[in-house]
């Protein structure tokens, strides 16, 4: 309950204008107190914002010798323009990046430890998964130590190895992955297409990468 004479008022335009002033502001470079050079492109913004979406930056900047300075953040392993989506988004809460760009955002967002926007651009990847993009999509989850998004393009390829299967993509892989192929759930065609493809990946290893036949046993158990 209100006490009475007690003023009660909700401005529903506030948080809206502020957030849009904040980010003119950074696009002014006003009041910016944060410096992040990315592959040698400067990028301004305001400490506060960012350390309030990205933990791995809060750590950075708990950590400032001189809390009232300029901080100075350097990445020379992320892409310019993913991590200037990251920025709109902490100014806009928008995440607006071209198809192309997404796997790079979410190496950025992995990186600035912003997991709301990984799992997003995670489950982007998987709505534009086929059988020619799945095993190159595999190799990026499993570089980023993706658990989620691995054992779900792993549930895909389960469900379609056999049309992957015909793909020149599986014949270049480094490692023919028969732990996909070993589950359980999965039921193998029995029309030998599958087993072809498996030889042709062993003669081409053999043949043009040089590996052994004891290396390639080493796959199977």
């Amino acid at each position: 309950m209100i006490p009475n004479g007690y003023l009660m008022f909700e401005d529903e335009n506030f948080i809206e204008s502020s957030v849009a002033k904040l980010n003119a502001l950074r696009k002014s470079g006003q009041f910016c107190d944060v410096r992040l050079q990315v592959c040698g492109h400067e990028m301004l913004a305001h400490r506060a914002v960012l350390a309030c979406c990205s933990p791995y930056l809060f750590e950075i900047f708990n950590s400032d010798s001189d809390p009232h300075g300029i901080s100075h953040v350097k990445f020379d392993d992320l892409n310019p323009e993913a991590v200037e989506v990251l920025l709109n988004y902490a100014y806009t809460a928008q995440l607006k990046a071209d198809k192309e760009l997404v796997k790079d955002v979410y190496s950025a967002a992995k990186k600035l430890k912003m997991d709301r926007v990984k799992q997003v651009c995670g489950d982007y990847l998987l709505s534009r998964m086929d059988v020619t993009s799945c095993i190159s999509y595999r190799n990026f989850a499993s570089c980023m130590g993706d658990t989620r998004l691995l054992n779900k393009v792993d549930a895909y390829i389960q469900e379609h190895l056999l049309q992957i299967s015909e793909e020149e993509e599986f014949l270049k892989l480094p490692r023919l992955k028969l732990e996909v192929m070993l589950e359980d759930n999965v039921c193998l065609p029995s029309n030998g297409k599958l087993y072809t493809k498996v030889i042709n990946w062993v003669q081409r290893s053999i043949w043009e990468n040089g590996d052994s036949l004891e290396e390639l046993m080493e796959e199977v158990y």
